[in-house]
């Protein structure tokens, strides 16, 4: 043992002369406090010093003959703290000791309820305190005045391992751990009771270690959130209340701080789908909440990371926004966020971060919400136009509530979903009214800008198709049957103020067909392609070479009859092939038939669609 006063040199007990049994051993100035075995069943504690090199031990007195010790405390040079269970007036009871360690007897006793190896005692010259377990999960203080053996009990609640230490007329108490744990309590703080008042103050945040100091003060290994994490001297101030003194520091903040963050500017979901990973790295656990913010709908989404016991958190975002009834892909555009985290601890103010970042996609040919996912337009008997979002690809498509675009519709007696017809990312819609005239309503991102008017004189025209790039320039193009059967083609500018070049006839004896639609680039080849039903209910392929002309007609199937509406959707799933929507009027069904990019066979098999559309008198484009 060394005396940490004088620096003299150490002095040596070899309790090995005094034979086996010793089980445990507290060094207590020049002496030794050890346990051993008595013959009787029970333990004796032991007081083994060396004066003039000669090793003496002494017993202790006062104790019962079966004393089992729980825990031994040594308080000071003088004096031991002494946990047991024995008989004491013939009934077994637990209590606690004082002991004298230079008359090497019990002083002083007092009867505990429940205690165990985790119950911490403390000793001043007025009292005497200890931690009870009532039960393995809870704790009790308990404070004694030495005088008139007066006593106090304080429930704390949940805690397992309290340290208690008397400095003046203050008890302080606290459960360790809270710097890492993931939840609050209100333990985690060192605090200081009044042993006078009752009254309590918190002395630190957080600490980690606690042992007696020197002159009646307390040394603790902790945290405040304006200093830190470091070594705490506790003692009585000027006023009479304990306060901290940092004596070293660790230089680790107790408050929760943000180390580095992982969100990236621009979110190219083509190049990475989702989900995304948004994330964070702090000085210490937090439950970390973000929420996404859609700059120009304002819509949002709320995510979450709960404490995992790392001081990293991540967000999964699945690229969805939240709207009251349901989720939908998020559009694209620019984004605000906001993360917040709180400390898993409870311990100090949370941190807030923002910033913002940009979805970016490409245009899909059938978006008119700007989320480069497949729309449908529906227009009601009532002239309104609702847009559904398609999510094909997940298998609940077009189960979500639908988006009012519109109204007033009901004067048009053909529609298109044009894709990009003015040169914008966002698609757009063609009407032809009852009186022959065009109107273009251009795509605004969430919305359709008001109409403008193409020209007149479409009425002449049996029907309209639109959806491929016939011509190779990129750009859409529409064809228009008269009621001659010729095919005349309507080159798409990409100007908003003239948005065709003038008509050219590409075909004659299209009269057989009772429907024509323009699919895109469903067959492979360089450019669009046309698919059109016969009056015997047969589709036939015409596969576009890109210069406006087709390959000769290939025969796809019969039965195609039974179908009143064609959709040319796009690419539904994302899987690089236009889609055709039909809808079977007879059951209300609609029917997905994928592209195949394959000439000879151009779609997979027809299979329907889960749906809450009710389609009858409904126009679906």
């Amino acid at each position: 043992m060394y005396d940490m006063a004088t620096g003299a040199e150490p002095s040596v007990i070899d309790i090995s002369a005094l034979g086996e049994g010793f089980d445990r051993a507290r060094g207590t100035g020049s002496a030794l406090v050890a346990t051993k075995p008595n013959a009787t069943g029970g333990h004796d504690i032991h007081v083994i010093s060396k004066p003039q090199d000669t090793l003496v031990d002494d017993t202790v007195t006062g104790l019962p003959p079966d004393a089992v010790f729980t825990r031994i405390e040594v308080d000071s040079p003088d004096t031991a703290v002494v946990l047991y269970t024995g008989t004491v007036d013939g009934a077994p009871k637990n209590r606690i000791a004082v002991v004298d360690l230079k008359s090497h007897a019990v002083v002083e006793e007092h009867d505990t309820q429940r205690v165990t190896a985790k119950s911490d005692t403390a000793l001043s010259a007025t009292h005497i305190a200890w931690v009870e377990l009532p039960t393995d999960y809870e704790s009790t203080l308990v404070m004694v005045r030495r005088d008139s053996g007066e006593i106090e009990r304080v429930p704390l609640g949940v805690a397992q391992n309290v340290p208690v230490e008397l400095v003046g007329d203050w008890l302080t108490y606290g459960e360790p751990g809270g710097y890492t744990s993931r939840y609050p309590s209100p333990l985690h703080a060192l605090t200081a009771r009044s042993l006078t008042t009752g009254a309590t103050v918190k002395v630190l945040d957080d600490l980690t270690q606690a042992v007696p100091g020197p002159g009646g003060t307390q040394m603790v290994r902790g945290g405040t959130l304006a200093e830190g994490e470091g070594l705490y001297r506790i003692s009585v101030g000027e006023d009479g209340t304990p306060a901290a003194e940092r004596v070293a520091s660790t230089t680790w903040p107790t408050a929760l701080g943000l180390v580095s963050e992982r969100v990236p500017t621009v979110l190219d979901l083509d190049l990475t789908p989702a989900p995304v990973y948004l994330g964070w790295t702090f000085s210490r656990t937090a439950d970390v909440r973000v929420e996404l913010t859609h700059n120009d709908t304002k819509k949002v989404v709320r995510l979450r990371d709960a404490a995992d016991g790392s001081g990293t958190n991540e967000v999964r975002w699945d690229g969805l926004l939240d709207a009251p009834d349901h989720r939908f892909p998020a559009y694209n555009g620019d984004y605000a966020w906001r993360m917040t985290a709180k400390p898993a601890n409870g311990i100090g103010p949370t941190v807030e971060k923002t910033g913002t970042f940009k979805i970016v996609r490409k245009a899909v040919p059938h978006d008119f919400d700007d989320n480069s996912t497949t729309d449908l337009l529906v227009r009601d008997g009532s002239g309104r136009v609702y847009r559904y979002d398609t999510i094909l690809s997940w298998g609940s498509w077009p189960q979500l509530a639908p988006e009012q675009l519109d109204s007033g519709w009901d004067v048009y007696d053909q529609l298109l979903a044009f894709g990009d017809l003015a040169g914008s990312p966002s698609a757009d819609v063609l009407g032809r009214d009852k009186g022959g005239v065009l109107w273009l309503y251009t795509g605004v991102g969430q919305a359709l800008a008001d109409r403008v008017r193409v020209g007149g004189g479409w009425n002449i025209y049996k029907s309209l198709a639109s959806g491929s790039d016939l011509t190779g320039d990129g750009r859409t193009d529409l064809v228009a049957t008269d009621k001659a059967g010729d095919l005349w083609l309507y080159k798409g500018t990409g100007n908003t103020s003239a948005p065709f070049a003038p008509r050219v006839r590409i075909g004659h004896g299209w009269g057989v067909y009772n429907k024509i639609t323009a699919t895109g680039n469903i067959a492979g080849g360089p450019a669009g392609d046309l698919v059109a039903r016969d009056t015997a209910g047969v589709l036939w392929l015409y596969l576009g070479k890109g210069d406006g002309t087709f390959a000769p007609r290939t025969r796809i199937g019969g039965g195609w009859s039974k179908y009143r509406q064609f959709v040319p959707l796009g690419d539904t799933d994302r899987d690089g092939r236009p889609d055709l929507l039909t809808e079977d009027p007879a059951t209300g069904y609609l029917y997905l038939y994928k592209g195949t990019g394959k000439w000879q066979a151009p779609f997979e098999s027809g299979r329907p669609v889960p749906s809450s559309i009710e389609t009858n008198q409904l126009t679906l484009f």
